[in-house]
């Protein structure tokens, strides 16, 4: 497992570093406004694949990583139902887009309108990722995962380079990148074996749709969280405004990648186990290793991003440093919570994450309403750091309830766990008794 950690957030450094890369790029290049433009013509799109969703994607990798698993017949099944999501969620998106971006030009909404396209291209891509996720196929995974991200600042260049650098051929350029990752993961799924018949199975499909609903219940509310602040900017504040906070939450959550890595694997490599007391005792070792590298890494990132980001995006993005730094501590006990939840989820248990963001999901609103207003983007970024916190405390006291891991068996600081974290990075000599624990869990 730590090698598919390993190997996974590696990917997840590349993945960061292009996004990174391309962001910058479209700051200097589009400025705030453009920038602004850019991120509110897909912003609703994109939330779309995972709200119509209902918690598939993750039903997916569940289904699939458990023993004896049918994988052909759950993509059968999900691919079945991604076809009438997808359709629902167009036609949605189509006739709302106006509303929802009613601050934006008229050239926007259309760009948007366009970018609905994606929904279905995503959806099955989605499905299809998530299976080989629960498989443990991590290479494929990973390849599968790099082609958007090194289209897309591949198609900026390009676009730069000719002088065809628009809201809407970026957005063409999305659906093209998003066809070809659709092409390539039906591909893969033909090379693992599973091949393209579409075998459904019923009785697998209900308990599917059972626990995706679960699941789905935090999705929306995560992804209020996630995005209500963005959601409001664009639909109330000038183009400006939102383009100078994109800038802030892609600096921020650089962090991200390490506790998506660690989730990625966990979550499959726990739900293979047979008993639950193997599956409990993976989670809180892993998590222990984690939260100490995570601690670390935050600690490192924070001088970096203060002097960094109005020296890599532009004088002109100065005012998104505060916000930054304050969402930079809410990705830190964000990363932690997911790792947790995601955990929950692989022990059978999908509902303490959707309790979670429902809960933080309530404080988000709340501190919208008083924040926003008086304090801009810097309340937008107070609001989204609370409403992390209190989704990660709810997770932990969750655990402690239901499965009865105690903080105590989740949380140390001590020399010698900083020297074992440490030793996961690779900065020293991995101890004797973390690679016993290591080759434990692999076995």
């Amino acid at each position: 497992m730590r090698s598919f950690i390993s190997r996974t957030l590696f990917t997840n450094l590349i993945i960061a570093t292009f996004g990174l890369a391309n962001s910058v790029l479209l700051s200097r290049w589009l400025g705030p406004a453009g920038r602004g433009e850019v991120a509110a013509a897909m912003l609703w799109p994109v939330l779309l694949v995972y709200l119509s969703s209902f918690g598939l994607i993750q039903s997916c990798m569940y289904f699939s990583a458990l023993p004896n698993s049918e994988p052909q017949k759950v993509w059968g099944n999900a691919s079945l139902m991604g076809v009438i999501q997808s359709v629902i969620a167009v036609c949605i998106g189509f006739f709302l887009m106006p509303l929802l971006l009613k601050s934006q030009t008229s050239d926007v909404i259309y760009a948007s309108r366009m970018f609905l396209i994606m929904i279905p291209l995503g959806i099955l891509t989605q499905y299809g990722v998530s299976i080989l996720q629960g498989r443990l196929q991590i290479r494929l995974f990973n390849l599968m995962r790099v082609i958007i991200p090194v289209g897309y600042l591949t198609g900026t260049l390009t676009f730069f380079l000719t002088g065809q650098l628009t809201v809407i051929n970026i957005i063409f350029l999305h659906i093209f990148l998003n066809a070809i990752s659709l092409f390539a993961i039906l591909f893969s799924i033909v090379k693992i074996g599973l091949g393209l018949k579409l075998q459904t199975d019923v009785p697998l499909a209900k308990s599917m749709l059972k626990y995706g609903l679960k699941v789905n219940l935090g999705n929306i509310t995560g992804l209020a969280n996630l995005s209500m602040d963005q959601v409001l900017m664009a639909a109330f504040l000038a183009p400006v405004n939102l383009g100078i906070y994109v800038v802030a939450v892609s600096s921020a959550t650089v962090l991200q990648m390490l506790p998506q890595s660690v989730q990625m694997v966990l979550s499959p490599s726990i739900a293979q186990r047979e008993s639950s007391e193997e599956r409990i005792d993976i989670l809180k070792r892993v998590f222990r290793y984690y939260w100490m590298i995570s601690l670390l890494a935050c600690l490192g990132l924070a001088p970096i991003i203060y002097l960094g980001v109005p020296v890599v995006f532009g004088a002109g993005f100065k005012d998104a440093t505060l916000p930054a730094e304050i969402l930079l501590l809410g990705i830190f006990f964000v990363g932690a919570k997911e790792v947790l939840s995601n955990g929950a989820q692989a022990l059978g248990d999908p509902m303490l994450g959707s309790k979670a963001q429902l809960i933080g999901f309530f404080v988000t609103v709340v501190l919208l309403c008083v924040l926003l207003p008086t304090m801009g983007i810097i309340g937008a970024a107070i609001t989204t750091t609370a409403g992390y916190m209190v989704q990660f405390a709810v997770v932990v006291l969750g655990l402690s309830r239901n499965h009865h891991i105690s903080a105590s068996e989740l949380f140390r600081f001590s020399l010698k766990d900083v020297s074992e974290s440490l030793s996961m990075l690779g900065f020293n000599k991995r101890p004797k008794q973390f690679s016993e624990s290591i080759e434990r869990i692999n076995s």
